[in-house]
């Protein structure tokens, strides 16, 4: 897949040189020994899988019999950790509860839990090891509306998995900065956005949400969705969280006109007739911000708009 200059920082492709050797370097001797026992064969092969920037993840190629030959090993090595100890076993709690829906006409596809170390008493390191879910990221759809439909019909899907009391409740992520990017054209857009994430929000639902759902974590193999990854976050809380997530990481990369038509797809298939601009705007207000993008700053002006 070939990404152009400012996906490919976006997506933390572009690190510099101490944290590149955190998270893309090779993989200790004693975490590819766990691999090797969680398996039951030895390893074969390791390679470091480039776009996230908060933890190490790896595709391990092993001797096991499929679907364990290739397996994907996440590392959480970076300070942050320590502060939100609980992460490291959401994602295990995440892919558990998919798993135990794994029998239903139309389950979730996603990688299968093969083992767990979040306080890391194994490796060093929480950790976690998974199936490498089938297929690739698709970003260039040749087809733009069924590429949407799909990724419209698969929210609606994971929202309606049976929610457990073991999920944590959503809040929204905090700025920041309050004040609007200086290269913004918009900056009362900006201000708004920072209001209405300090004020009450919209009356919503509560559902099993994704929490990163966009289409870097959605994979396709023959022009159909074969896996969604990337279950760190997953929590309980309102469906509107995700579209709105998607709908930002859409407009940067194709424009307001794709995230327009995500939304109007998404309230069809869920009877959704109300969106209120709160859940683009909270959302956005804890992106990366040091980037000069006209996109995400269309994106806020146009959400404000609507208010």
């Amino acid at each position: 897949m070939t990404y152009d200059a400012e996906t490919f920082i976006r997506y933390g492709h572009d690190l510099d040189p101490g944290l590149h050797r955190q998270l893309r370097g090779r993989v200790p001797d004693d975490a590819l020994a766990w691999v090797a026992e969680t398996v039951g064969a030895r390893v074969l092969d390791q390679r470091a899988l480039a776009g996230g920037t908060s933890s190490a993840v790896h595709l391990i190629t092993t001797a096991a019999a499929p679907p364990r030959d290739r397996v994907v090993l996440r590392r959480y090595v970076l300070d942050w950790v320590v502060e939100e100890p609980e992460i490291p076993g959401n994602e295990a709690l995440a892919l558990r509860l998919l798993a135990e829906r794994a029998g239903d006409a139309d389950p979730v596809p996603a990688p299968t839990l093969l083992a767990s170390d979040p306080d890391g008493s194994v490796v060093g390191v929480p950790a976690t090891v998974m199936t490498a879910a089938p297929g690739e990221v698709e970003w260039e759809p040749p087809d733009r509306t069924r590429w949407l439909a799909a990724l419209a019909e698969m929210a609606v899907r994971i929202h309606r998995l049976p929610l457990s009391d073991e999920l944590g409740e959503w809040a929204p992520y905090a700025p920041g900065s309050a004040e609007p990017p200086p290269w913004s054209r918009h900056p009362q857009a900006w201000l708004t956005a920072y209001e209405l994430w300090a004020g009450p929000r919209p009356p919503s639902g509560r559902v099993f949400l994704h929490r990163d759902f966009h289409p870097g974590n959605v994979l396709w193999a023959d022009d159909v969705i074969s896996g969604v990854v990337d279950w760190v976050s997953a929590c309980a809380g309102p469906p509107e969280e995700d579209i709105g997530h998607c709908r930002a990481n859409l407009a940067l990369r194709h424009g307001q006109d794709w995230a327009d038509e995500f939304l109007t797809l998404w309230q069809d298939l869920s009877g959704t007739r109300d969106y209120h601009p709160y859940w683009d705007l909270t959302n956005v207000v804890s992106f990366d911000l040091t980037q000069v993008d006209a996109r995400l700053d269309a994106f806020v002006a146009a959400a404000a708009a609507r208010l």
